[in-house]
């Protein structure tokens, strides 16, 4: 299966999430103000890039296929957080305070959603806004309180705000591991869910275990690392997991370890806070409670990783 290295179009998966909650290509263009060819040819671009079909239609009647339930769950519930989150902070009034964290996207929606309810009730008078980064973050914070960063050697020594290691390892669905077998000791060919251009991929993964990707093994790439872990989510293959961003996946079961080699770099990520504004007091108790939140996970991922 050849496939694209990105998605034919970020707007696709949005395209998608609605013309799936409608199952109606027509009423999904009216909700998105666009022509209803322009829905019908992001889904087809969607689907060839998948190389699975998302929808059976028969006439004007659609239904998705099993792949296209699974990517639907997946989007619907992400695009809902994030919307829910918008709706607060598009709500808030003067007197509330705000922390401005620079993460990636990835964490944003798999890691600190997830638990946003959490926070709201230990920062009842707090709003979270967001500056996100497809991939890895990294540089000066600029109008920002707070930002994960990475870090290695002195420099993680003498940063301060460690937050997490950095450890990396396979994982899949139960439901794909079950069907498809582990990394270790496959069933069938696998599908290697990839992030392109980043310094850690499924080569160095398999060099780490001893092994080679055998030629039958599919890819399926996206630029976005919050993507790579919903594609995994959905059933689509295996992804690499950077726990300090799939800890509370992993943690909960929705993804679990496909292979023995679990990699662990000498590099950490650390809560860092800005040199160009004052460090209030509301973004350290911000600093500390996501740190906290990350020792539970790591106490709990002790338990789980072999």
């Amino acid at each position: 299966m050849v496939l694209r290295r990105h998605l034919p179009s970020p707007s696709t998966l949005f395209v998608f999430e609605v013309a799936a909650r409608l199952t109606n290509f027509s009423r999904a263009a009216q909700e998105l103000n666009i022509t209803q060819p322009a829905v019908s040819h992001a889904v087809a671009a969607l689907e060839q890039h998948l190389g699975q079909p998302l929808f059976t239609r028969a006439g004007p009647h659609l239904e998705l296929t099993e792949v296209g339930e699974r990517l639907s769950r997946v989007t619907t519930r992400s695009f809902h957080a994030i919307e829910d989150v918008l709706e607060e902070i598009g709500g808030r009034d003067s007197s509330r305070e705000v922390v401005m964290l620079s993460i990636s996207s990835g964490m944003a929606t798999h890691w600190l959603m997830p638990r946003y309810s959490n926070f709201r009730e230990a920062f009842p008078h707090t709003d979270l806004q967001f500056q996100l980064s497809a991939v890895s973050v990294g540089g000066p914070l600029y109008n920002c309180d707070l930002g994960l960063r990475v870090a290695q050697g002195d420099d993680a020594r003498e940063l301060g705000g460690w937050f997490a290691p950095e450890r990396v390892l396979a994982v899949g669905t139960p439901g794909y591991l079950r069907d498809h077998g582990s990394y270790d000791k496959p069933k069938a060919n696998h599908t290697l869910i990839n992030l392109p251009d980043h310094w850690f991929g499924w080569p160095e993964f398999a060099q780490k275990a001893n092994s080679r990707i055998p030629a039958g093994y599919d890819k399926l790439s996206f630029s976005d690392y919050s993507v790579v872990l919903q594609a995994a989510l959905s059933g689509q293959g295996l992804a690499l997991a950077w726990t300090s961003v799939a800890s509370g996946l992993i943690i909960n079961g929705m993804l679990v370890q496909a292979s023995d080699t679990v990699v662990k770099t000498d590099r950490s990520y650390h809560l860092v806070s800005s040199s160009q504004r004052a460090t209030r007091a509301v973004v350290r108790q911000v600093r500390d409670w996501l740190i906290a939140e990350m020792e539970k996970d790591e106490k709990q991922l002790s338990k789980i990783l072999v």
